[in-house]
């Protein structure tokens, strides 16, 4: 009885290390534009999505196809060919908007910063996409 309790506790204490073992997919995902008068924020933490429109806040729970669409779409997106397109001149006199986007997937994290009025294609498709999911 005393070596069934023994056998016990050594099966949990592997399955458990095992279960510590699996990798979990990080993703996360940012975005914000801001000066003065206007902020445009975009953040997904796990499953969540949040945007804010200038003060208009809207959320989303995100399914798994949506997660793999975005997580997807922000894998094709070559950042070296992004070029930040963010003049000083322009932010010293508010004509540009500094927008700042940082993704993390896995150990791989990218940041550009970029004109949030000017924004690159690719860029603008993906937070389309998002808009469509909290609408």
């Amino acid at each position: 009885m005393k070596s069934l309790l023994h056998l016990i506790l050594v099966f949990i204490t592997i399955s458990s290390s095992c279960q510590n073992q699996e990798t979990t997919k990080q993703f996360t995902l940012s975005y914000k534009a801001q000066t003065r008068g206007f902020i445009y924020k975009i953040n997904i933490h796990k499953d969540t999505l949040e945007i804010n429109n200038n003060g208009i806040i809207k959320n989303s729970v995100l399914n798994n196809q949506q997660l793999s669409e975005i997580e997807k779409l922000v894998s094709n997106l070559n950042f070296d060919e992004i070029k930040s397109n963010i003049s000083i001149a322009d932010l010293a006199v508010d004509k540009a908007i500094e927008g700042v986007f940082t993704t993390y997937i896995n150990d791989n994290e990218q940041l550009i910063k970029i004109d949030h009025n000017n924004r690159p294609i690719q860029l603008s498709e993906l937070f389309n996409k998002l808009e469509e999911y909290v609408e």
